[in-house]
């Protein structure tokens, strides 16, 4: 992953192949990796490819549970959860934008309220004031 793709994310939705055990075995390096680039972002576990085999609902995941993180199986084949996921992810997502306390946020709301033209203004203004000259005795 490139640090592009986070940026200005407010929620994140972390997928698994219940069919790939490697997809599993990867979320623990995705998860440190976002939180390096958005440590408070809220983020949704999901297990995916559940209408292969549903017995794989009866399974305990605990990588969310470890990290306390919302998990959902989902199929996207035939649509098992998917809305609700997405729902609920918006809706974790537009509350994080609202009250986020995060730096990085903070500071893109710094960069996009920024007037560039009234910067660029300021400078040729600097440029074209006179010397001052030192008061004579």
């Amino acid at each position: 992953m490139h640090a592009s793709y986070y940026h200005q994310a407010h929620a994140c939705i972390m997928v698994f192949d219940v069919q790939r055990k490697v997809t599993y075995k990867n979320l623990n390096s995705w998860y440190k990796e976002l939180r390096e680039f958005r440590p408070e972002i809220p983020c949704i576990v999901v297990a995916n490819k559940i209408d292969v085999d549903m017995k794989v609902t009866q399974k305990s995941f605990n990588f969310a549970r470890k990290f306390g993180l919302p998990f959902y199986f989902v199929s996207a084949a035939d649509g098992t959860n998917v809305v609700k996921l997405f729902n609920d992810a918006i809706k974790m997502a537009v509350a994080y934008k609202e009250n986020s306390q995060d730096f990085m946020d903070e500071v893109l709301r710094e960069l996009e309220s920024f007037d560039l033209q009234k910067s660029e203004n300021l400078s040729d203004q600097e440029e074209s004031c006179p010397e001052e000259k030192p008061p004579s005795a």
